[in-house]
């Protein structure tokens, strides 16, 4: 029965060699790996002195100051080089390490693509492939695990049965006749014992406790070959003394993952040799107890100045976590100090590695409180963000509208002056109008910009073409001061009126000239028009008629004439409607004054200003009937 459960026990073991470690193993494993706490129970015996020996050595090593290459490089060396026990406890501290790692990368590309416009939803991370290896060599580590597990509990269910089955032919050297044979037997009993390893825990204490009974039993019971049995017992001395010995040398191994292994090696041998003479046995277990206590106290001192440098690393894990606290707490709306609040909280977490261990009863609180407020930021920026492309998508919305009019503009130009104000009102709107995501930034800009351009590039093609007949028409309007000024030169009016008439028609027929003459050649016109008609008083009326008839004409055909002559129609009334009440108020002043007074100087003044505003205004109806009828005249196709 025995022999068929250690031979099913047996074909359970995996064979690392034959396992397959290059298959990259599927994201599901990997975050299945990546949530499963660690087993570090040793292969060997599960010592738990001897773990955490071994996960304080891994521990204060520090190894939140790797980068993510160099804890792939590390756990592919342990796997491969280290023992299996020393290989878990260091994994165990690194893996969480690797993992926030991970997350941190994963968080950055995260803000970067939301920051760049893109929306959480449709973020996809694609890491480099060091997550895919580090779990490669962890599942290799895994595999050796479990078939060393498995090879380790089926040897000791077969060294159990070994140390039963010496523990029984001890129990017979005991009830046996006493002879020299029966001596030989039990010191090869004994090696054998000795070469026996792991046991399954629960036997362990009594087997040892038979083993010890039985060889006093058999020790108190020989009575013959007694100076062989002496001999036996200086034997056991010595190798007693030996152990004490290299036991007193483990105080200079500086690894005490090492030297815990070595000291319970040590004791393991110890209960292994036979008994020594009475008068030894106390004295020499003594001095081995006392050796090991120093090694134990060296263990508990070094644990001691751990825990000590863990209450300093408290202390220092307490201040960042209170800085990213008040981090997690930060609601700001610029985009500058989101920026700069994130470089501090992974500064902080650059910090927090370097640190190393604190105390093991708040290591998880104070992390888990740290990463919470790390996350609380990071949930808050990214809201933030999330808020602020909504915001530039609905600014983008604004813009392509702006950008679709003006391209609509620049398509079908119809009136330069009015389609001119109405673009410079949408440049005026998309300065107003806020950002839209960076990565669209330009592209709608030069889109809006193209269009703007486009426009002003045809209006310029459109004038530069009316450069030509420009310079055509101050050539003509030249000529035509050139008539005025041989009609002031003239002595008799006989033709004044006509000649004078013929060349106001032709000037008011005479287009556009460039804007840089347009002042000299008008102001030169209309000085020789007035110096004609002083020169020529005996055709006043008419001159003044031809004048003023000359002048609306020229407003009428100018850009926005007929609003032009509504302002000159309505500055007629006005001028006339206070010529009246002047007049009104001078008649009523004159009521003052006696009906004897006329020689007064006062009342004559008051009556030539009277006489005067009656005359100004008779002359200024007939000017309003001349613009009236200008401003009735109907429209020419041309005109339209």
């Amino acid at each position: 029965m025995t022999e068929e459960l250690n031979k099913d026990e047996t074909t359970q073991v995996v064979d690392p060699t034959t396992a397959n470690p290059s298959v990259v193993p599927t994201e599901a494993e990997m975050n299945e790996m990546a949530a499963e706490n660690v087993d570090t129970a040793d292969v060997n015996d599960g010592d738990q002195e001897v773990e955490a020996a071994a996960l304080l050595q891994a521990e204060e090593q520090n190894y939140g100051q790797l980068n993510k290459q160099e804890l792939v490089s590390l756990v592919k060396t342990i796997v491969q080089e280290k023992d299996l026990n020393e290989a878990s406890q260091i994994i165990k501290v690194i893996k969480p390490i690797f993992e926030q790692l991970l997350a941190d990368e994963r968080n950055a590309a995260l803000q970067a693509f939301i920051e760049g416009g893109g929306v959480k939803d449709d973020f996809s991370f694609k890491g480099d492939g060091a997550r895919e290896e580090f779990y490669k060599y962890y599942r290799e580590l895994k595999d050796k695990r479990t078939a060393a597990q498995a090879k380790a509990i089926a040897e000791k269910q077969t060294n159990l049965e070994k140390k039963d089955s010496i523990l029984r032919d001890i129990q017979a050297l005991t009830e046996a006749e006493e002879t020299p044979e029966t001596f030989r037997k039990l010191k090869d009993l004994q090696s054998e014992w000795k070469q026996i390893k792991n046991v399954p825990k629960e036997h362990a204490e009594r087997l040892w406790e038979s083993y010890r009974v039985l060889l006093d039993k058999f020790y108190d019971q020989v009575s013959i070959n007694n100076e062989l049995k002496e001999l036996d017992r200086r034997k056991n001395l010595d190798q007693k003394i030996e152990l004490t010995k290299r036991v007193t040398e483990l105080a200079l191994e500086t690894n005490i993952n090492k030297a815990l292994i070595m000291l319970k090696k040590f004791q393991e041998e110890w209960r292994t040799i036979g008994p020594v003479p009475k008068e030894s046995n106390d004295d020499i277990w003594n001095r081995f107890k006392s050796e090991c206590d120093k090694i134990y106290d060296m263990i508990k001192a070094l644990q001691a100045e751990r825990e000590r440098k863990r209450e300093e690393n408290l202390v220092a894990k307490k201040d960042l976590l209170a800085q990213a606290l008040q981090l997690a707490n930060y609601s700001g709306n610029r985009i500058k100090e989101w920026v700069e609040y994130t470089q501090t909280t992974n500064r902080l977490m650059e910090e927090w590695r370097k640190i190393g261990q604190v105390p093991l009863k708040v290591s998880d609180e104070i992390w888990n409180e740290f990463r919470g407020a790390r996350n609380k930021f990071f949930n808050n920026k990214n809201a933030f963000f999330k808020q602020l492309q909504a915001e530039r998508d609905t600014n983008l919305k604004a813009k392509t509208l702006l950008c679709e009019k003006a391209e609509a503009i620049a398509a079908t130009p119809i009136d330069w002056n009015k389609q001119t104000d109405e673009l410079k009102k949408l440049q005026d709107e998309w300065k107003k109008t806020g950002p839209v995501a960076e990565k669209i930034a330009d592209t709608i800009w030069k889109r809006f910009r193209t269009a703007c351009d486009t426009f002003f590039e045809k209006k310029a093609q459109h004038y530069a073409a009316q450069v030509d007949e420009q310079k055509q028409n101050l050539e003509t309007k030249k000529a035509l001061i050139a008539k005025l000024e041989e009609l002031l030169n003239k002595e008799e009016s006989a033709n004044i009126l006509p000649e004078l008439k013929a060349v106001q028609d032709e000037w008011n027929n005479t287009g556009f000239v460039p804007l840089n003459e347009k002042e000299k050649v008008s102001k030169r016109y209309q000085e020789l028009n007035d110096k004609v008609f002083a020169k020529f008083r005996q055709a006043n009326n008419e001159l003044r008629e031809i004048r003023d008839k000359s002048h609306f004409e020229t407003m009428a055909g100018s850009p926005n004439g007929a609003q032009k002559l509504k302002r000159e129609e309505k500055f007629l009334l006005d001028k006339m409607r206070g010529l009246r009440n002047d007049i009104d108020t001078w008649e009523n002043n004159l009521g003052f004054f006696s009906k004897g007074s006329s020689s007064n100087p006062m009342v004559a003044q008051i009556e030539e200003k009277i006489s005067g505003a009656q005359k100004q205004i008779k002359q200024l109806e007939e000017k309003l009937k001349l613009l009236r009828s200008i401003i009735n005249q109907p429209k020419t196709a041309t005109e339209n």
